[in-house]
C-alpha cells in the first residue's frame, strides 16, 4: 500500500523538485516524508457464501519540510490538494482494494506545523483512503 501511494505521489505537479521518502523528514529543505497512520474497518458484511466485504480507510500523513516562503508553500500545498481531488475524481489513484470504482482518495487539512531555525518550514498533509476489499473463503 505504502509503495503504490508514494508512486503516486512522486507524479504530483506539486511535488517535483522534493525528495518523498518514507518516513518524518529532518529540517532538510526540499523534502518529504510519508508514513501510515494505520487502517479502520468502517463497514463489515458478510454473505451466505462466506465472503467478506469490508469498507476500509487508511490514514497517512505527508509531512513537507520546504524554504519557509509561506506564501509559495501555502500555493504549493492548495495546489497538492486539488491534484489528488482530481485524480481521486477520475478513478487515476492507487488501487488499494478490490472495487476500483468505490475507492476515494482525500487529501485534508494541510497546514503549517512549524517554523524552523534557519529559514525553514514544516508543513503536514493528512491523506485518507477509502476502499472496499473483498474476500473469499479461497483468499483464506
Amino acid at each position: 500500500m505504502m509503495k503504490k501511494l508514494y508512486a503516486f505521489l512522486a507524479r504530483a505537479p506539486a511535488l517535483q523538485g522534493l525528495t518523498v521518502q518514507v518516513g518524518d523528514v529532518g529540517p532538510v529543505p526540499g523534502t518529504a516524508g510519508l508514513w501510515a497512520g494505520g487502517i479502520t474497518v468502517l463497514d463489515r458484511r458478510q454473505n451466505l457464501l462466506g465472503g467478506v466485504r469490508q469498507r476500509c480507510r487508511a490514514e497517512f500523513t505527508l509531512r513537507l519540510c520546504l524554504p519557509d516562503t509561506r506564501a509559495e508553500n501555502e500555493t504549493r500545498l492548495l495546489a497538492l490538494q486539488a491534484w489528488i481531488a482530481a485524480e481521486s475524481a477520475a478513478h487515476r489513484t492507487p488501487m488499494l482494494g478490490s472495487e476500483p470504482q468505490q475507492e476515494c482518495l482525500r487529501a485534508e487539512q494541510g497546514r503549517m506545523e512549524r517554523a524552523e531555525p534557519g529559514g525553514t518550514a514544516v508543513y503536514t498533509l493528512r491523506l485518507q483512503a477509502e476502499y472496499t476489499q473483498l474476500y473469499t473463503e479461497e483468499m483464506q
